[in-house]
C-alpha cells in the first residue's frame, strides 16, 4: 500500500509549513524511503489541496495486532439483575427535549460563510464529525461560488465527514457528483473514493 506523506516525514495532521520541511531533513537521514519520494511528501503536504487529499486517505484506526489470550471466566458468571432508575420516570420529557434540540441544529447557523468552512474544517480535524456535517452543510447551501476552491474543498471535506459518522450514502452521492468534475485532479480522486465506498456498502 502506498505510504501517505504524514507518515514519510513523520509528522502529524497538525504540522505546520516549518515543522514540514524541518521533518524532511530528519526524514532524509533515516534513509527510510528514497529522497524523490521524501520531495513528493514534501511537495503535496505544502499545496492546500494535496494536502487534503492526504488528510483523508491517512488511516484513522491503528493497525491489528494479535489477540492476547484473556481469562474468559466473566462469560460463565449469572448476568447481574436490572434494575430500572428513577431518572427513567421522565424519559417522555427527555425525548421531547432531544427532539426539540434537534429541530434547533437543522436551523441555518447565522454565522458568516468564512466562518463556516474553517470550522467545519476545523471540526471534521478534530473528529467531530456531527458538528463538522452541520457547519460544512450549511457552507455549502450558502455558497452561491460552486466553482471556487472553498467550495471544492468544502465538499471533499464534507465526503469525510459523512463516511466517518456512517452516512456512506450520502459521502457516495458527492463523491457521484465530483467524479464528473472537469478538474482532472478532482475526477481522479472522487473516482477513487467512490470506488472505495462502493465496496462499504
Amino acid at each position: 500500500m502506498k505510504s501517505n506523506p504524514y507518515d514519510i516525514l513523520g509528522i502529524s495532521q497538525a504540522a505546520s509549513k516549518a515543522e514540514i520541511t524541518k521533518a524532511v531533513a530528519l526524514a532524509i537521514k533515516r534513509k527510510q524511503y528514497p529522497i524523490d519520494v521524501i520531495a513528493k511528501a514534501q511537495k503535496s503536504l505544502m499545496k492546500s489541496e494535496e494536502r487534503i487529499i492526504a488528510d483523508y486517505l491517512r488511516p484513522i484506526l491503528p493497525t491489528i495486532k494479535r489477540f492476547k489470550y484473556s481469562n474468559l471466566e466473566a462469560l460463565t458468571q449469572t448476568a447481574p439483575s436490572l434494575t430500572l432508575l428513577s431518572e427513567f420516570d421522565n424519559l417522555d420529557h427527555a425525548i421531547a427535549q432531544a427532539t426539540q434540540q434537534e429541530n434547533l441544529e437543522r436551523e441555518p447557523l447565522p454565522i458568516p460563510l468564512s466562518e463556516l468552512f474553517t470550522e467545519g474544517i476545523t471540526a471534521c480535524r478534530e473528529g467531530r464529525y456531527p458538528k463538522a456535517i452541520k457547519y460544512l452543510e450549511d457552507y455549502c447551501q450558502r455558497c452561491k461560488e460552486h466553482n471556487s476552491q472553498n467550495y471544492l474543498q468544502a465538499q471533499i471535506w464534507l465526503i469525510k465527514a459523512y463516511q466517518m459518522g456512517g452516512q456512506l450514502q450520502r459521502a457516495k452521492a458527492i463523491s457521484q457528483m465530483l467524479s464528473n468534475h472537469t478538474h482532472p485532479q478532482v475526477n481522479t480522486w472522487a473516482n477513487k473514493i467512490l470506488a472505495m465506498l462502493s465496496k462499504k456498502t
